[in-house]
């Protein structure tokens, strides 16, 4: 199994974790068309039908989807054991912990202030805001950061 939990049988077959058995069959008969061997005799191919074959093998049989489902999850959720990370029920927060003072503004759902509103940050840490602006992961915000924070 591939270690980038990204790159999973489902997103190799192109398909929804939800999918039924009858739509895996149908996308791997189809891509199975497209990378056979016997259609396209590149490395490339050869190694793509493998992976097609291997999603296909996992994601038909129920005992083995499951398996996968779970090892799934548990790739993903590897963050909640993570030390840095402190978690109250529902709600994940970054290494700056508990947000201080009332909520004001969008919620962070990355970073060390994740769980922190805009608002929240900007009393405890407006330099934090400041790089937010400079940064491709801050462009959703930019316009709440700019109001927040006196710049446009």
């Amino acid at each position: 199994m591939s270690q980038d939990p990204r790159y999973t049988f489902y997103a190799m077959l192109m398909l929804a974790e939800n999918a039924d058995v009858e739509l895996i069959s149908t996308v791997y008969r189809k891509l199975a068309q497209r990378y056979h061997p016997d259609v396209d005799t590149s490395a490339e191919a050869a190694r793509r039908m493998a992976e097609i074959n291997d999603a296909y093998a996992t994601l038909r049989d129920t005992d083995k989807r499951r398996g996968y489902d779970q090892w799934l999850k548990t790739r993903r959720d590897r963050r909640r054991n993570d030390r840095l990370i402190l978690q109250q029920g529902d709600i994940t927060y970054g290494t700056a912990g508990v947000p201080e003072g009332p909520p004001a503004g969008s919620l962070l759902d990355f970073g060390r202030y994740q769980g922190w509103t805009i608002g929240q940050i900007k009393r405890r840490d407006p330099d934090y805001l400041e790089w937010l602006l400079r940064v491709p992961i801050g462009q959703r915000y930019r316009d709440e950061i700019g109001r927040v924070v006196g710049k446009r």
